[in-house]
């Protein structure tokens, strides 16, 4: 047992952790949010690793993490936002990371979980809760969004 949730830890832990950061914009609430699913997600492994997709079942539990710690923080709310980025062993892009970061929050989850974390978008809309046209409204809409802000910047570093 300890073996297998160690490998799927290590196989997967980064691919979650840019995943949650995307859908949060916030690297320590992600950082969080993610250790505490794959603890929870050890503690049940044995429930877990039977799950249909153990990785949408860790970033649903880091996602729904999040949120709540971020629906605290708000109600208890004593300063700032914090700020910051975060830097992973393959680093993305800065500029695409900080396009998805500008999206609505419901845009940057759907890219995190499609494209990051590469579920289908039936996975994509269970760990949401929400319809799977959703997922693919929401995902079209950022797309949409992410290539008109990246083109305009590539045109504008273009010299004329």
């Amino acid at each position: 047992m300890e073996d297998g949730f160690a490998r799927f830890y290590e196989t997967n832990k980064d691919r979650v952790l840019r995943t949650v950061y995307v859908c949060t914009g916030d690297p320590h609430l992600a950082e969080d949010a993610v250790s505490e699913a794959f603890t929870r997600a050890c503690s049940r492994w044995g429930k877990v690793s039977r799950h249909p997709s153990p990785v949408a079942w860790v970033t649903k539990t880091a996602v729904n993490y999040a949120r709540s710690s971020w629906r605290r923080w708000t109600r208890n709310r004593t300063g700032d936002v914090p700020e910051g980025h975060y830097t992973f062993d393959d680093p993305l892009d800065r500029s695409v990371v900080e396009a998805v970061l500008a999206l609505p929050e419901r845009q940057r989850q759907v890219i995190g979980l499609r494209l990051l974390l590469d579920l289908s978008t039936e996975q994509a809309a269970e760990v949401l809760g929400v319809a799977p046209g959703t997922i693919t409204a929401h995902l079209h809409r950022a797309l949409w969004s992410l290539r008109t802000r990246l083109v305009t910047e590539v045109s504008a570093d273009e010299p004329c």
